[in-house]
This record gives C-alpha cells, sequence and structure tokens, in this order.
C-alpha cells in the first residue's frame, strides 16, 4: 500500500512539472540589448518599455505601448500577461490594473503618446506637470489605436 501511495505522489509530481509553461512575471529590460519586437528599436527609454507575456513564457519586448497594440493585433494567440511600467516610478504593472492617459502631445518612444501609471495619484501629478490627456483603460487603448490603423512612427 506504502509503495502505490509513493507512486500516485511521484505521478503527480511529474504531472504538475509538465504543465509548467514559464513565468508569467516581468523581465528586467536591459537597455543595452533589449530591442522592441516591433519597431526594431532598442529600448533606451525603460520607463516607457512594456511586454507581452505569452503563455509559453515567452517574454515579447516593446519600447512603447503603442507598438505593443501592434504586436496584439498581429497575433493569433492571447498572452497570458501584460505588462506596463508606471511612467513616473519605473516599476511593473499589470496593463489591466494599469490607468493610461493619452495625449498626441506626450513624449513617449515612437510617439504614440500613451503613458501609465499605477495609481490616481501618479497619474494627476503628471497630468499636472505635462498637460491634461483622455483617461483610458487598456482596452480603450487598443482600440483608439486599432481604429487608427495601427503604426504611426
Amino acid at each position: 500500500m506504502r509503495r502505490m501511495l509513493v507512486f500516485i505522489l511521484f505521478f503527480l509530481f511529474m504531472l504538475a512539472g509538465c504543465n509548467h509553461q514559464g513565468s508569467h512575471e516581468p523581465v528586467d529590460i536591459n537597455p543595452d540589448i533589449d530591442v522592441c519586437d516591433i519597431c526594431n528599436m532598442s529600448i533606451t527609454e525603460v520607463g516607457y518599455a512594456t511586454e507581452a507575456i505569452m503563455k509559453n513564457g515567452e517574454v515579447e519586448k516593446f519600447d512603447d505601448i503603442g507598438c505593443m497594440v501592434e504586436f496584439l493585433n498581429e497575433q493569433t494567440e492571447e498572452p497570458a500577461v501584460m505588462y506596463v511600467k508606471d511612467t513616473l516610478s519605473g516599476e511593473w504593472i499589470s496593463s489591466e490594473e494599469a490607468l493610461f492617459v493619452f495625449n498626441e502631445n506626450y513624449w513617449t518612444p515612437m510617439m504614440y503618446g500613451v503613458v501609465s501609471f499605477k495609481d490616481k495619484t501618479s497619474m494627476n501629478q503628471y497630468m499636472e506637470e505635462n498637460g491634461q490627456g483622455d483617461e483610458l483603460t487598456f482596452e480603450k487603448v487598443v482600440d483608439h489605436f486599432t481604429s487608427q490603423g495601427g503604426a504611426h512612427h
């Protein structure tokens, strides 16, 4: 009986190990080597970087939120999770939890004009210093650039 229990536990651990498809945590950007997977520009402005982590654990990196939207429009497979940076603090946040502001005059690496924030305080501080913008959800960011026909850089 004990042997059977050990065998079953071993089998369950092996099965669980086979289902692991990689981490879905954000990966640090290295500005010396990382390039945007859409425009192939170096990701030197790390505070604007975004990532789409695929279900198999593969990490797609972008230098601007707009490039990530282009990537999403080209894909048939949905990413497991997407991350953006808080424009002020530089910390990673899930695109689902982030707040976004669009103003065509905001500077971003590819001039899409969308910046992201972890909370209203950061967002309001940025708008106070850089001018008001349109508050958007990530879904509305995708809709906005998709309806404009994608790239404009």
